[in-house]
């Protein structure tokens, strides 16, 4: 079995579902009000993060993405996250 080389990894955040979105909360606000944009619930802001990678054995790329994400792309507090390699 031949194994791909990935190029990128796509790292998105979002606020987790129990947490107040500031920024979402005056998106929607300003959406409404000012745009006069209906029926909407919640707003969400998140973060799109890509990440070109360099050739390397998958389980070690991935690895390294892994300790990015846990050292500083996301807030484990208030944020979840996915990642989809490329």
């Amino acid at each position: 079995m031949e194994s791909k080389t990935l190029k990128k990894a796509r790292v998105m955040t979002r606020p987790k579902a129990n947490t107040l979105d500031p920024q979402g909360v005056v998106v929607k606000s300003n959406l409404e009000r000012s745009l006069g944009i209906k029926y909407l619930k919640k707003v969400s802001v998140g973060r799109y993060i890509e990440v070109e990678l360099e050739e390397g054995p998958e389980e070690d790329v991935k690895k390294n993405i892994q300790e990015a994400i846990d050292k500083l792309l996301y807030n484990e507090i208030i944020e979840d996250y996915e990642v989809i390699y490329e």
